[in-house]
């Protein structure tokens, strides 16, 4: 009963690889009556030799389903469809000696999965369009009607070109780092850092940004260093410190406050809080998603991918450290825990302070 009415693809094989059964999930999948499957070898429907073979005992000790790896299912159109399967050895009956098989091929995790792609592509494809667009539509005006316009309006056209090149270039930049982070290819370089040497570059990077604001820090002395790689730290403080100075009104303060944590030695806590308009409730859950942007009269304003917060969490988490955030009307506070460098670590580690 379970077998045939299982929303993912099963097929079970003899030892020699012959289909014995097959459900109506996966021929439907591969596009075939289960008559046409059955007592045909598997390998014509499924590329088992690229599968690492699991046996039953091995997942039953854990109980554990067994783990899913990309294989390719043959469809009766010719298309090689790549999904996340198992191949996993099932006893056999004495007095056979040799293992059967049962193949599970994940359709409803697949179909999630290139359901996010599809949507993921989509969403890329409309960030690109937008400042192609405005590239397009201003250098086509300046070649058109260049020697109409006077210098004022070329030099706001090209400036509008640059803005919107820039923009492409920082959405590209984002791109790679989810890129990298997903494929876990990004490389760390962890060591103990101080905190406020960070933030203090930071502030002086982001100073042309935030001549509208006030920037406030409060870290106290002795502070302990943290374990980090620089780099990362310091792309995960821009991030927060560029969103709380574009998303808050202009006279406002953005105060960046860090602590020891008595309860928690083993971490060091910052904040960064800005005074604006604040994040409703419902959508607080959905801050840290891919592409994910407030709606609210300052965002609407301002240029954003709605990719920092996704790449912020996901570098605080590679720090393994966590991130948080709080807000209501007129306050929003971003805060991250990160490892703490106590000199006992440093010393067994073998370490200087950088």
């Amino acid at each position: 009963m379970i077998f045939a009415c299982s929303a993912d693809g099963l097929m079970l094989t003899s030892p020699e690889g012959t289909v014995l059964r097959c459900n109506p999930a996966l021929a439907h999948l591969i596009g075939k009556a289960e008559a046409d499957i059955i007592n045909r070898n598997i390998r014509e429907f499924i590329d088992v030799d690229t599968l690492v073979e699991t046996s039953e005992s091995d997942n039953a000790a854990n109980g554990d389903p067994p783990p899913p790896k990309n294989g390719t299912v043959f469809c009766a159109n010719g298309m090689g469809l790549i999904v996340p399967m198992a191949h996993l050895a099932v006893p056999a009956e004495p007095p056979a000696t040799e293992h059967a098989h049962l193949t599970i091929v994940y359709i409803v995790q697949a179909q999630s999965v290139q359901q996010a792609q599809t949507e993921f592509v989509s969403t890329v494809s409309h960030e690109l369009r937008t400042p192609l667009t405005s590239i397009k539509g201003f250098a086509d005006t300046i070649i058109r009607a260049g020697d109409r316009l006077d210098a004022s309006q070329q030099r706001r056209y090209i400036g509008i070109i640059k803005d919107q090149a820039d923009r492409l270039t920082r959405l590209v930049e984002d791109l790679l780092a989810v890129s990298r982070l997903e494929s876990r290819k990004m490389q760390l370089t962890i060591r103990a850092l101080q905190l406020d040497d960070a933030v203090y570059r930071v502030c002086q990077n982001l100073a042309d940004k935030s001549a509208r604001h006030q920037l406030s820090t409060k870290i106290p002395p002795g502070l302990p260093p943290v374990w980090a790689d620089a780099d990362r730290l310091e792309q995960i403080l821009t991030n927060l410190i560029d969103n709380a100075i574009k998303y808050s009104p202009q006279g406002t303060t953005v105060t960046i406050t860090a602590r020891a944590l008595s309860q928690r030695p083993e971490f060091v806590e910052f904040s960064v809080n800005d005074q604006g308009a604040g994040i409703s409730p419902d959508y607080l859950p959905q801050i840290f998603n891919k592409f994910s942007r407030h709606d609210n009269p300052l965002t609407r304003q301002t240029e954003g991918t709605g990719l920092g917060l996704y790449i912020t969490k996901s570098l605080v988490l590679a720090l393994d450290g966590s991130i948080s955030v709080t807000s209501s009307p007129g306050s929003t506070t971003f805060t991250v825990q990160i490892p703490a460098a106590t000199l006992e670590q440093q010393a067994a580690r073998g370490l200087t302070l950088a």
